[in-house]
């Protein structure tokens, strides 16, 4: 059944008991607030890599006993990112997060194909949203990773999404392919490439899930717009996924929804071995607090 807001999330991953977190480069005030704020209320057991004299120091601050923490040396990002991902590979943690380092650092190391997490499918970006106005969550992607997807690509952006909520309890989610028009249009490859999507989705190509495509924004979010324009698909007014087709469209979309309205937001990364926590370094403490949960939530 499809939640309603982030809550339910949140519930829903407290349930799943204590999960073990690798922090890649965790000397970062932020991101130790965040692990501690989990950690103190039973959904992580944390494994911090990288300076650990400042994580440390960070800890005490924090009024924590560095000595009751796995600290993991590391001496650079390089180094902080492939001992967080061999902590996943080999068992000791459940699942990743990125602390204060590159972005490129860790993803290198989880998509290296002898000791990364890769499945040999594409990475992908997600972001729930609970935009007040629309009466549940939605996930739009990819809005950070896959800059131009390919047919392929754009097919396993789905199937990680899909994924993502049926771990979360979902049955069939709902699965919107943005585009300007509803029509196949030669000159607009999205729109190709959306009927596409929607064949291999009726083929029984892409399971477990409904996708219609191409859909317009407004269409797909708007049951009487979609009735006014005499559009006879199943899902409009009623998505639980909108897919874009590029990174730059993904991003002014969901900068655009935040702006304009109401709406609370996570994202993490999947379509790796594990969900990761991947938020900017200059997220705060509660934003990457809910990220965790949010990936718990999606084992």
């Amino acid at each position: 059944m499809p939640y309603v807001n982030l809550e339910e999330i949140f519930a829903h991953a407290k349930k799943k008991g204590r999960k073990k977190l690798a922090v890649a480069a965790a000397h970062d005030l932020e991101s130790l607030k965040a692990v501690i704020r989990a950690q103190d209320e039973g959904a992580i057991d944390p494994l911090l890599v990288g300076d650990t004299l400042k994580i440390k120091e960070y800890l005490e601050t924090l009024g924590k006993d560095p000595e009751t923490y796995q600290i993991f040396e590391a001496l650079d990002d390089t180094e902080s990112a492939q001992k967080s991902v061999e902590l996943v590979k080999t068992g000791q943690a459940d699942f990743l997060m990125k602390g204060f380092l590159n972005t490129s650092d860790l993803l290198r190391a989880v998509v290296n194909k002898e000791t990364g997490l890769g499945l040999g499918r594409t990475i992908s970006h997600i972001n729930i949203m609970e935009i007040d106005g629309y009466e549940k969550l939605l996930i739009i992607t990819d809005v950070g990773i896959v800059i131009s997807p390919t047919l392929q690509q754009k097919k396993e952006i789905i199937e990680n999404a899909v994924n993502v909520l049926r771990n979360m309890d979902y049955d069939e989610p709902k699965v919107a392919i943005l585009a300007a028009v509803e029509s196949v249009n030669p000159k607009m490859p999205e729109t190709v490439d959306a009927a596409e999507l929607q064949k291999m989705n009726e083929e029984g190509e892409i399971k477990h899930a409904l996708v219609e495509g191409p859909i317009s924004f407004d269409i797909a979010l708007n049951k009487r717009t979609a009735e006014k324009k005499g559009y006879k698909g199943k899902i409009a007014g009623d998505p639980d996924i909108l897919v874009v087709p590029s990174v730059v469209a993904g991003n002014i979309l969901v900068k655009a929804i935040g702006r304009f309205g109401k709406v609370r937001s996570i994202a993490f990364v999947t379509g790796a071995s594990v969900p990761i926590v991947l938020t900017s370094r200059g997220t705060l403490a509660e934003g990457k607090y809910y990220s965790i949960l949010a990936c718990i939530a999606a084992l």
